[in-house]
């Protein structure tokens, strides 16, 4: 998972930027497939259960809970969504919206759950906890977040991290829906260390410029 918000701080930052070293994980990683790539075994366009999105939907990489399948890619997606519709309008700093449920997802989720004064459920002790009821979690989210009047869209935190799957089998499959940034599964390593480079030089001059607005106050 990769959030440009934890790198210079906590989840709580006006001007998050995120966890660079994951991004450039991510992005060195490469050999991600299309979705007309994944095993037909895998059933990647179903949840584990062909209903409600469960713990089956997920595994844990690294702390950070990746999507099995499509569907529950979507609905971890969303629940970022939602999430940060609710760090919109109480100020806290928004997340990437890549279907990772890592230590960024979970710092927010925790503010918003404790915000939300028990309108919204979930274990946020470990991604397993939040990722197994995404769906679930992510209706209680969007119903507090439209009792605060939160606006229907909101911006998310910029991530280098295209949104993906971790099949049964391995694989790691990109969604058909997954535009630009899906492009990067197929990039040269050449190509994701440039974007690496650029990766850097915004997150310098994101934070060299809080710290110079901090300074001012």
């Amino acid at each position: 998972m990769s959030y440009l918000a934890n790198t210079y701080g906590t989840v709580f930052q006006p001007a998050p930027v995120g966890d660079l070293v994951a991004d450039i994980e991510a992005i060195l990683a490469g050999g991600a497939v299309n979705a007309s790539q994944a095993d037909p075994d895998d059933n990647v366009d179903q949840t584990a259960g062909g209903g409600s999105v469960t713990s089956a939907d997920f595994t844990s990489v690294n702390g950070v809970c990746k999507a099995r399948n499509f569907p529950a890619l979507a609905a971890a997606k969303e629940l970022q969504a939602q999430l940060n519709r609710v760090a919109q309008v109480k100020k806290f700093g928004k997340i990437g919206v890549d279907g990772a449920i890592g230590p960024g997802t979970l710092a927010l989720f925790r503010a918003v759950q404790t915000a939300a004064a028990g309108a919204v459920m979930g274990d946020p002790s470990s991604c397993a906890g939040v990722a197994a009821d995404a769906d679930v979690l992510s209706e209680q989210v969007k119903a507090f977040a439209n009792s605060l009047n939160a606006p229907a869209q909101v911006s998310a935190a910029v991530s280098l991290s295209y949104p993906s799957i971790v099949t049964k089998s391995g694989k790691t499959v990109v969604p058909p829906d997954a535009g630009i940034t899906g492009d990067l599964a197929s990039m040269s390593t050449l190509e994701r260390l440039a974007i690496v480079g650029v990766a850097g030089a915004i997150g310098y001059l994101v934070y060299t410029g809080a710290k110079r607005r901090k300074g001012r106050r």
